[in-house]
């Protein structure tokens, strides 16, 4: 049984609602944290410059990435409830 056809016929349009809210927001703060983590990395930012180390502006920018994967994981429950 397939997930769409175990959820309420009135959830599915709340659900799919959430879905894009999620999508949004997750390449909205990924876009951010990307954006960041480069400028720190390549020392973009010089008030920065000595409080953030290497290896830190790494995870700043996995961080980013993984929300850009919940973003995408959101706009495929969008296209998976709505339609």
């Amino acid at each position: 049984m397939a997930l769409k056809n175990s959820v309420p016929r009135s959830l599915r349009g709340p659900v799919g609602l959430l879905s894009i809210m999620v999508a949004l927001l997750g390449i909205i703060v990924g876009y951010i944290y990307v954006l960041f983590g480069i400028s720190l990395y390549f020392k973009l930012i010089p008030q920065m410059e000595s409080t953030m180390s290497t290896g830190e502006s790494l995870i700043v920018l996995v961080t980013g990435i993984a929300f850009f994967g919940l973003g995408y994981a959101g706009w495929r429950g969008f296209n998976y409830f709505a339609y």
